[in-house]
């Protein structure tokens, strides 16, 4: 991947690491329209939930290869005529095509991930002033607020009040003397296994479940969600949704905390995250 960067810092490195090097295409295309074409650009954006970017459209458009007419895969606009090309390697390269005969054209976005790609490197580049655009685009869409249920807007001062609501939702079990005293007549301590270190377990891989294992035992050992969890804050036992037929996923995650900090340590199966 290629990167390109403001004038001003063509020539530094950054903490002792040398940049990347920079896409001659993407520094050619800087040079000949600034961020002119960038601006434009800027004002196609659409910010689609959870602050994906991609390039507006008419919602009745279908945005197709002008070459073969195919509306799947990765389809890529061209900066400097908008021509549509798509890329499909290895059955199609009409992106590479396009730049191909039209020197100057290589420098394209892709319309559904707002991503800037060079035809003739076949690979994407990056622009910081590019992607500073895209990041305070999604920053502005998230800031928006959200329609009420009844269609009316909520005012700002509602807003900033479910803000520092949400922020002072979640509170630290800290235990009376009450509850300190019940805790020391019905609890058993736990003892440890070989002196290991309490939730350290493994997760069985269940067919190319790594990902999500790597996932699970970053939450495992987020210590606002594990005290939460083990101080017994959502009991999949006396959970409401219990009786329902929706699934609960907080009950799931009381069982794999109450699994993983058991003490033991043969590797768990947490099966119940495939659904």
């Amino acid at each position: 991947m290629y990167s390109t960067r403001s004038s001003s810092a063509n020539h530094h490195h950054y903490d002792g690491v040398a940049p990347p090097r920079p896409c001659a295409h993407l520094s050619d295309y800087r040079e000949r329209h600034g961020l002119k074409g960038f601006r434009v650009l800027a004002r196609c954006l659409r910010i689609r939930p959870p602050g994906r970017a991609s390039i507006r459209r008419d919602p009745r458009e279908v945005p197709r290869c002008e070459s073969c007419g195919v509306d799947a895969g990765r389809l890529f606009a061209c900066l400097i005529c908008a021509t549509v090309s798509c890329w499909r390697p290895p059955d199609s390269w009409h992106a590479c095509a396009h730049a191909q005969a039209r020197p100057g054209h290589e420098i394209a976005v892709d319309v559904d991930r707002a991503e800037l790609f060079c035809c003739a490197c076949r690979d994407q580049v990056f622009d910081r002033d590019f992607d500073t655009t895209v990041v305070l685009a999604q920053k502005a869409a998230m800031e928006l607020p959200k329609p009420l249920t009844n269609g009316t807007w909520p005012s700002e001062r509602a807003m900033s009040l479910r803000k520092r609501q949400k922020v002072a939702d979640y509170r630290p079990w800290a235990p009376d003397l009450k509850e300190r005293a019940l805790m020391g007549r019905g609890s058993v301590p736990l003892s440890g296994r070989n002196g290991g270190p309490w939730g350290l377990r493994g997760l069985n891989n269940l067919g190319n479940t790594c990902f999500m294992n790597s996932v699970l035992q970053a939450l495992l050992h987020t210590p606002p969600l594990r005290n939460y969890f083990l101080s017994d804050r959502h009991n999949q036992h006396a959970c409401l949704r219990k009786a329902a037929p929706r699934l609960c996923l907080a009950c799931d995650l009381d069982s794999i905390f109450s699994a993983v900090f058991s003490g033991n340590q043969t590797p768990y199966s947490p099966a119940k995250f495939l659904y």
